[in-house]
């Protein structure tokens, strides 16, 4: 009985285990539809507003599998997202942010999350930067257009 409790025990982990490996990554480009991108970005992140287009490169080191973890891994992520959202909108996800006068690391990433779709990105306004304090996140506004781009780092 006991071997058989411990087996029962090892296929669960380790197919819990399985499910969540192949599932670490999240990318847009995978997804034409608009409105599948918007949903399945809405399940990840705190949504302030309604979104009107997404793009992004996700990653957990957890998985985004739908099904529950036995077991749970360290919290590690890197998520990097491109919205549009109305311009009327965009102090609901500045209000708990400091703006910046520059950005201070790499903002390659932003070119590349819309690659795909760059004819639906296009900015025309200045950029102004956010970032939070005692955390990762940071953001660039496109105010005129209703363009954030955003990263969210936790390791």
């Amino acid at each position: 009985m006991k071997k058989s409790v411990y087996l029962l025990f090892i296929f669960i982990f380790f197919n819990s285990c399985s499910k969540n490996l192949n599932s670490t990554h999240l990318n847009s480009e995978n997804y034409n539809d608009k409105k599948d991108r918007i949903e399945i970005l809405k399940k990840e992140i705190n949504q302030n507003s309604e979104i009107l287009d997404a793009e992004f490169e996700l990653f957990n080191v957890n998985g985004f599998s739908d099904t529950d973890k036995i077991i749970p891994g360290a919290s590690s992520w890197d998520y990097k997202i491109a919205i549009k959202i109305y311009p009327s909108d965009i102090f609901k996800w500045t209000n708990e942010f400091k703006k910046s006068d520059m950005f201070q690391n790499n903002i390659n990433w932003t070119k590349k999350i819309v690659e795909k779709r760059k004819e639906n990105w296009l900015t025309y306004s200045n950029p102004e930067f956010y970032y939070r304090n005692n955390s990762k996140v940071e953001m660039i506004v496109f105010r005129e257009e209703g363009i954030i781009y955003k990263r969210i780092i936790a390791n």
